[in-house]
Parts: C-alpha cells; sequence; structure tokens
C-alpha cells in the first residue's frame, strides 16, 4: 500500500495535471488517461507508481512532474461528480 493513495479493487488512482486524455509511454507501458467530470486519471498497479510519479512532461522547453497521487476529493467528483 502507498501512504496517502486512493485504491479502487486494489488499484491506485493517479491524477494527470490536465483535464484532457492524454496518451504517455513509459519504457514499455502505454497509457492513456481516463477524463470524467473535469478530472484525468489512471488507475494503476502499485508497481507502477514510482514511474508515472517520476514521469516530467510540458511544452515550450518547460519539464515538470505531470502526474500525481489523487486526492481524495478528485476521485470523488471523477467517479461521481459530488465535490
Amino acid at each position: 500500500m502507498i501512504p496517502n493513495a486512493q485504491y479502487s479493487d486494489g488499484l491506485v488512482f493517479i491524477r494527470y495535471y490536465q483535464p484532457v486524455p492524454k496518451y504517455v509511454k513509459i519504457g514499455s507501458r502505454e497509457y492513456v488517461c481516463d477524463v470524467r467530470r473535469g478530472v484525468s486519471m489512471l488507475l494503476v498497479t502499485d508497481e507502477e507508481v514510482p514511474a508515472l510519479l517520476a514521469h516530467e512532461g510540458g511544452c515550450c522547453g518547460g519539464k515538470r512532474k505531470v502526474f500525481s497521487l489523487a486526492s481524495e476529493g478528485a476521485v470523488k467528483v471523477f467517479l461521481t461528480g459530488d465535490r
């Protein structure tokens, strides 16, 4: 279990920083973020979390971390639309 992570059926919610259906390839793994109610998420195994949290993206020459552990509030909005 990852501290402060939100889980569903043993998978971890990872949030992408923009509300878009983003495609990302990290190593040999491919991910497509699902967007619901303005929140972009992935559901991944514990083992996949470190690589996603370390991944940097950006545009115009800027680089920053683009994935984070999803908060309880973000998961709630993603799943139900409730705030």
